[in-house]
């Protein structure tokens, strides 16, 4: 495996822990990023434009060493000024809204969708770095459209598509975003509601392709195709019983000699509850396992329990437990715990064992906070050549820390200033070889910061 391929995977593999790795954080809750919205015939509009502007503490992710050697060559950490620019467009149609029309019957079919994108501009803190950091110079973005399907009846259904471009720049300060790529998703489902919506029960399938705009990586390239079913059975007034699962098929592009196929599934079930007017409970336990067969060397796969644990506390008295994401206005703060797993650029899959914390805060009508941020271990199996067979890593874990923060000032009904903070880091100082003779290796190691002060104008 090349060199500069293999560092791709490597960082990669690191990079796509992120739960959401392009949009902003007032773009990532239709309840913050929408206002009063403007209506046109049967559609809500709900346009927007932020600026923001900013510091990166570490854009290109370095450790600040990589043993490339003899000799060992540094891999620097670049500070950056960052502009960005996001034009946005969201729309629903009329009735998808829960006390839309006056409490009359619902609509047979419900469209949402959304568009935005983003102009990020970087300016190198150190001079010397200005033509690489002007390189990273580019648009991301991201648009969908989804549509429910006799929303309220005995039988429905769903179906989505959307596209994200991403940027990503590898921690090699002379390649201009060299992991920018395009995630294009799509599926359907059918949905069964007998008993006036007190059991629901849905089938559906989804396809996700990750295509690798570089030429060097487009070996990265993939389709997962995925079976899901999920159900909920309100057998009490304010508790459900869930639950979850799914199989998923992997197919690399172009498998010559560097990553394999396979599948995985997964199975949870669980409660989902109000303990009290104040408190509610999501728990659910399951089993997975993934077969993925490695092109050379030995497979390594995850069989192991998969689970979460949610404590939620409400400001606000609740007398139902809220359905699918908090109404505007509703304040809510969570703690939990998650172990997952997926597949892997580096190794076959990686096991994730996270606590976290999220909250969502509005108040006085005037300001809206968000917090989130986790502790994570990240156990990864043995890893090995892909040329040779040989072992290239055995099993180690990650610690790693993410955290974001967003407060914004609403002076009026349509104009918000806002601050943004968010942290990554990896904790552990492990070193993955680059070639059998163990003479060049990556350190995962880093710590990155990154600071915005904005002001947008939505409806």
């Amino acid at each position: 495996m090349k060199p500069r391929f293999l560092i791709a995977a490597i960082a990669v593999a690191c990079a796509t822990q992120s739960t959401n790795v392009w949009a902003q954080a007032f773009l990532s809750d239709p309840r913050v990023t929408e206002g009063l919205g403007v209506k046109a015939g049967d559609f809500e509009l709900h346009p927007g434009v932020a600026a923001e502007g900013g510091y990166d503490s570490n854009y290109f992710q370095s450790s600040g060493v990589r043993t490339l050697g003899p000799p060992a060559i540094n891999e620097p950490k670049v500070g950056v000024y960052r502009l960005r620019i996001t034009p946005s467009l969201s729309f629903v149609s009329s009735g998808s809204r829960s006390g839309d029309e006056g409490g009359g019957p619902q609509p047979s079919l419900r469209l949402r969708g959304q568009i935005a994108a983003s102009y990020n501009a970087l300016f190198a803190a150190d001079s010397k770095y200005s033509d690489q950091a002007s390189n990273q110079n580019n648009i991301s973005g991201t648009a969908g459209l989804g549509a429910d399907i006799l929303p309220g009846h005995t039988w429905g259904g769903d179906i989505y598509a959307d596209v994200t471009r991403v940027l990503e720049a590898s921690n090699d300060v002379e390649v201009g975003n060299a992991w920018r790529r395009d995630v294009i998703r799509g599926g359907a489902g059918l949905i069964w509601r007998p008993g006036g919506g007190l059991f629901k029960w849905r089938v559906g399938y989804g396809l996700r392709a990750t295509l690798f705009e570089d030429d060097a990586y487009q070996d990265l390239n993939n389709l997962q195709h995925s079976l899901v079913m999920n159900g909920d059975w309100l057998f009490l007034p304010r508790t459900a019983l869930v639950y979850r699962g799914n199989v998923t098929w992997l197919d690399y592009v172009n498998t010559q000699k560097t990553l394999g196929n396979g599948s995985q599934i997964d199975s949870e079930v669980g409660l989902n509850g109000l303990i009290s007017s104040y408190f509610g409970f999501l728990g659910l336990v399951g089993w997975g396992a993934s077969f993925y067969k490695a092109p050379v060397g030995q497979s390594e796969n995850f069989d192991n329990i998969v689970g979460q644990a949610e404590v939620t506390w409400y400001p606000t008295p609740q007398r139902t437990l809220p359905e699918g994401a908090a109404p505007v206005g509703l304040s809510a703060v969570s703690l939990g715990y998650r172990r997952s797993f997926a597949a892997s650029y580096l190794g076959q899959f990686y096991q994730r064992d996270r606590g976290y914390l999220n909250t969502t805060y509005f108040f006085a009508e005037q300001f809206v906070l968000q917090l989130s941020g986790g502790i994570s271990r990240v156990h990864r199996p043995p890893t090995f050549f892909a040329e040779t067979g040989d072992l290239q890593h055995s099993a180690w874990n990650e610690n790693r820390i993410d955290a974001l923060a967003f407060l914004e000032y609403r002076p009026g009904p349509t104009v918000g200033i806002n601050l943004t903070f968010r942290y990554d880091a990896e904790l552990s100082d492990v070193k993955i070889p680059l070639d059998s003779a163990n003479a060049r290796a990556d350190q995962l190691k880093f710590d990155r910061y990154q600071a915005f002060l904005g002001l947008r104008w939505f409806l």
